[in-house]
């Protein structure tokens, strides 16, 4: 079951961040900052669809880790956008 679930979380985030590409050509607004953000917020959103109710399988922990790199990079591209705007 943990493989199943797994393979579909990587399904469900590489579509959020295709989908998210497309979006973002679409409108010529593609950034590498507002990709980022984008894929970033799905992956937030894909980890809840996908929370384990048990004990989380050891990948889940090394996923956490990536998350928590992920909220160290968001900040700084919040810096960079409030240091333009100052």
């Amino acid at each position: 079951m943990t493989a199943y679930r797994r393979n579909m979380f990587v399904v469900t985030q590489a579509s959020w961040m295709l989908l998210a590409l497309a979006v973002l050509l679409a409108l010529s607004a593609f950034t590498l900052q507002s990709y980022f953000v984008l894929s970033f917020i799905g992956l937030l959103a894909v980890m809840q669809l996908y929370a384990p109710s048990e004990e989380p399988p050891s990948w889940w922990l090394y996923l956490r880790a990536t998350v928590a790199i992920g909220f160290l990079l968001f900040g700084y591209v919040i810096y960079l956008r409030v240091a333009a705007i100052l």
